[in-house]
């Protein structure tokens, strides 16, 4: 069985759309991202949106889908997408992993925000609450109160309100038969965040940040997630536009090298990274940037002169690396480095990331807008005032403005 979800489509459950790409009602596509197949629908009655099994090949998944009547408050799109950066940052076996985020576009041009995740059995996560060195951590009753003063600056004060919210990831799919109120929506996502805390702590993971300075939400394009083009403005008013991908958030820097990636629990070299990205496409996704800029950083496993010595080490191995994949790309003119130095929060912890891209292998691409304009400083100014998810120059030890700059590589 093949399922169409459109929402407005006469017989999204068509017999023969499982022969077909495209539905045999309404036309729009049954590949989602080209890869996804939506089979069943799990649930659709929290108003907030719908949840549906899908396959990728043989493997099962989740997806969750906003309700189209959401798609354009901002609101309600700042907590979807924030749910799915949070699942994002957790590796647990009890917490579905996050596969993709994306829009998909009907036939008659409806976009719709959904969410690809990791299928799980509620049970999974119970038995991990039940195991005995579990029962033993204490729950922060101040970390809960917090989400629950959160909820309150909404409105849903009154206690029969906080009854009805439900815990909306797909663990659990219930029934509930009366639509909520636009307001207990948003509650009732604050919740689902607060419970990923609770999560957090109870199994021994820090207390996420879901802060609503988050900047620019990423296209997830594959596996690279994609900032799209943003300008930033030098000290006289001249532009350049600035564009971010991250080459994969499942690709770390290995701690103590200059030249090797972490993948889940495998090594490899850049070099493999580089066929990765060619099959993703990547010449295609950074949309024709006349300069790339090779980003370069360092965790806190060392002190800060080595830590900024082995950040721009790797930054000269990820322009290497730009170089072999933009070679025939005649946009390209020219490349640069920037080294940001080392990641300094003072809660920084050797083996564990506290941003999203902490260790991750960050390009740029470049369009100059303005004649003469000074490159470093539009480029800070993006990155200061228009950031990339939770990424901030002030957590890395050459991201002030008076060691800021970038360095030309050609």
């Amino acid at each position: 069985m093949s399922l169409c979800i459109n929402p407005v489509c006469p017989q999204p459950n068509n017999p023969n759309n499982h022969k077909n790409r495209f539905c045999q009602n309404c036309g729009s596509p049954l590949e989602l991202l080209g890869r996804y197949r939506v089979t069943h629908l799990l649930n659709d009655e929290t108003g907030f949106g719908k949840v549906y099994e899908a396959y990728e090949q043989d493997t099962p998944i989740i997806i969750k889908v906003l309700n189209e009547n959401l798609a354009n408050d901002p609101k309600a799109l700042e907590m979807f997408r924030q749910e799915a950066d949070v699942l994002g940052q957790m590796n647990h076996p009890s917490i579905p992993k996050v596969y993709d985020y994306f829009q998909y576009q009907t036939r008659n041009g409806l976009v719709l925000h959904c969410i690809a995740m990791e299928k799980i059995d509620g049970s999974k996560l119970e038995q991990k609450l039940k195991m005995s060195e579990v029962r033993k951590r204490p729950v922060n009753s101040q970390a809960i109160e917090q989400q629950q003063s959160g909820i309150r600056t909404l409105g849903i004060s009154q206690s029969e309100d906080l009854a009805r919210l439900k815990f909306h990831t797909p663990l659990l799919p219930t029934k509930q038969p009366e639509k909520l109120p636009l307001p207990a929506l948003f509650a009732a996502l604050l919740v689902s965040l607060a419970l990923l805390n609770v999560i957090c702590l109870v199994t021994g993971y820090p207390k996420l940040v879901t802060s609503v300075n988050y900047g620019q939400f990423p296209e997830r394009k594959g596996k690279i997630d994609y900032f799209s083009y943003q300008e930033g403005r030098d000290s006289q008013g001249r532009t350049a536009k600035f564009n971010i991908a991250v080459l994969s958030g499942e690709y770390k820097w290995l701690l103590g090298s200059n030249f090797q990636l972490k993948y889940h629990d495998k090594i490899i070299s850049v070099e493999v990274l580089k066929l990765n990205l060619e099959q993703e496409g990547i010449q295609n996704i950074m949309e024709n940037p006349s300069e790339i800029i090779s980003v370069g950083t360092a965790a806190c496993e060392v002190n800060v002169t080595t830590g900024q010595r082995r950040a721009l080490e790797r930054s000269k191995q990820v322009q290497l690396l730009a170089k072999k994949l933009f070679n025939n790309t005649p946009s390209v003119k020219g490349y640069r480095l920037l080294n940001l130095g080392q990641f300094q929060r003072q809660d920084c912890q050797e083996n564990r990331d506290l941003t999203r891209y902490q260790r991750s292998v960050i390009i740029i691409g470049v369009k100059k807008d303005s004649a003469g304009v000074i490159l470093d400083e539009a480029l800070r100014d993006r990155l200061e005032n228009k950031s990339f998810a939770d990424f901030k120059l002030e957590n890395y030890s050459l991201g002030s403005a008076n060691k800021f700059q970038t360095v030309s590589g050609n």
